[in-house]
């Protein structure tokens, strides 16, 4: 019976781990350009 563990399974682990990685700097890069848009509005405005 087996264990339930795929054997070499750690391409996938790595391949996840990436695209997490990916999409969280893109988050981060999206927040600060919002961020300096903002910035840049307001002092437009003022």
């Amino acid at each position: 019976m087996p264990d339930g563990v795929i054997g070499g399974g750690w391409s996938y682990v790595i391949a996840a781990y990436s695209v997490t990685v990916a999409v969280l700097a893109i988050y981060v890069w999206s927040l600060s350009r919002r961020s300096r848009r903002a910035e840049r509005s307001q002092r437009d405005e003022s």
